[in-house]
């Protein structure tokens, strides 16, 4: 995963050969990924949130909070990330100082990617405990669907780009 977001980190606006998060990813021209608990699309996030768990008030203003902590933590996270990419462009590639700047960019991503994955853990907590247990239920429903959503399309997508038959 390094390898693809340093390749399209440093080929461009739209991507590099993975294109993997850019205006033109695998998800067609124009659409752009947002982190999960933040970004552009928090608002549609929270209004879906919000219709289908019954949301208060209270609930809603809490929860926003706690996505928008999420969402700057995770944007000094990509800033960082962005430095080093942009440092990486600067190199010949395939050059030794190349190799071992990605080397380092690789480690560093798998750290952030592991940090990442506890702060959601920790955000979901979050969000969680300030629901009932009928929303809770709801959530968890809701969670299992889109979980399902997502390892049918990454099998779709698999099967679209399997070269070996």
């Amino acid at each position: 995963m390094v390898t693809g977001l340093s390749i399209a980190a440093s080929k461009g606006e739209y991507g590099g050969w993975g294109h993997m998060g850019g205006k033109s990813c695998h998800h067609g021209v124009g659409h752009e990924t947002e982190d999960y608990w933040g970004g552009k699309k928090t608002d549609m996030r929270m209004g879906h949130l919000a219709k289908v768990l019954d949301l208060t008030d209270a609930q809603k203003n809490a929860i926003k909070a706690i996505m928008k902590s999420q969402h700057q933590a995770r944007s000094v996270s990509h800033q960082a990330m962005a430095k080093h990419l942009a440092e990486l462009a600067q190199l010949a590639s395939g050059s030794d100082a190349y190799t071992a700047k990605a080397k380092i960019i690789g480690a560093l991503h798998g750290e952030a990617m592991s940090q990442g994955l506890i702060e959601h853990a920790h955000a979901e907590a979050q969000v969680l405990a300030l629901l009932t247990l009928e929303q809770m239920e709801q959530y968890k429903q809701m969670h299992a669907e889109m979980a399902e959503k997502r390892a049918q399309h990454m099998q779709k997508h698999n099967k679209k780009t399997n070269h070996s038959t």
